[in-house]
């Protein structure tokens, strides 16, 4: 049951499950908080959101709203995409699975239907929406699952050459305004594709992202510090090898002025916690302070030692 104010975000529960998972895990607090019997039940609940090869489209949704894909008539609310598919694997992962449920081809035979000629992804048939966000979810899909058969890198890279921008910034597309966000998704895509290189002046884009901090990190030119942020700039500067350059006194110091007295972190100080600012703001926290908690992947947003245990049983 979400709260209140959380019932709009039903229909990505997906998403706010892998949110929560990754600020336990964090903290290394996940397998001290959720007992083996309430992570094999939320294993299946993810499960059970997985669509048939027969769906509209091979993957995960992005909740259980509308009821079991049985009794569910209504088309949108039974389709998987790019995104839920992305939150799904990394929280069955957290969650101590093997995978050996996900239906990996249909996946990948669906994500091949997904990017367009530009190189970019829509996240699911039947929408005009695509940006860098869904090249991103596609390749961490694809590393996830170690096999790159449902991504053309060769059109992806390209997408994301041409949302470089003269500041050195990423955007949502070509000509667009430089954004944290965006930025994220593209350095991590291009890292994740082993095409980091391909960048225009990888320096000029390590600046630009340097050049967010005012304590914490914006994501915008003139915008007031975020703690998504911390997450979403501070990653992409792990990434592109800056982190000495960051005063990652001064981030932590913001991160922790955002912290709320129920717990969690909110977006600015004063303001109410929320589970995406708790999770990113903790990753981004967690940067600041590697000696204090578990190494987390700034490219997969998942603890290394997690990765670890699944590339080895991949090698089995």
């Amino acid at each position: 049951m979400l709260p209140s104010e959380a019932v709009s975000q039903d229909a990505s529960r997906m998403t706010v499950a892998q949110l929560c998972l990754v600020g336990l895990a964090t903290l290394g607090q996940l397998n001290d908080i959720l007992s083996e019997t309430q992570r094999a039940q939320m294993v299946d609940w993810i499960y059970e959101q997985q669509i048939p090869r027969a769906g509209a489209y091979a993957g995960f949704r992005g909740g259980s709203l509308f009821g079991p894909h049985s009794s569910c008539s209504y088309a949108p609310a039974n389709s998987a995409n790019l995104a839920a598919t992305y939150s799904a694997l990394c929280s069955l992962l957290l969650l101590g699975d093997d995978l050996s449920r996900v239906d990996k081809q249909a996946i990948l035979g669906a994500m091949r239907q997904l990017q367009l000629e530009s190189g970019t992804f829509v996240p699911h048939p039947g929408t005009n929406e695509h940006d860098p966000r869904f090249i991103y979810c596609a390749c961490a899909i694809s590393s996830i699952l170690n096999d790159w058969s449902g991504v053309d890198k060769d059109a992806a890279t390209r997408y994301i050459v041409k949302c470089s921008n003269y500041d050195g910034g990423m955007t949502q597309a070509r000509f667009q305004e430089s954004h944290g966000g965006h930025l994220y998704c593209c350095v991590a895509s291009l890292s994740l594709m082993k095409r980091l290189d391909a960048l225009p002046d990888r320096q000029r884009t390590l600046k630009w992202a340097l050049f967010r901090q005012g304590g914490g990190y914006h994501g915008r030119t003139n915008k007031v510090p975020d703690v998504c942020y911390s997450f979403w700039i501070g990653a992409a500067v792990e990434i592109l090898g800056g982190h000495d350059l960051v005063d990652t006194g001064a981030v932590a110091y913001f991160i922790r002025q955002c912290e709320a007295d129920i717990g969690g972190l909110a977006k600015w100080p004063g303001y109410r916690p929320d589970p995406l600012h708790a999770s990113l703001g903790l990753v981004g926290y967690s940067f600041c302070c590697p000696e204090k908690f578990p190494r987390m992947s700034p490219e997969l947003l998942l603890p290394e030692s997690v990765l670890e245990a699944h590339r080895a049983r991949q090698t089995q």
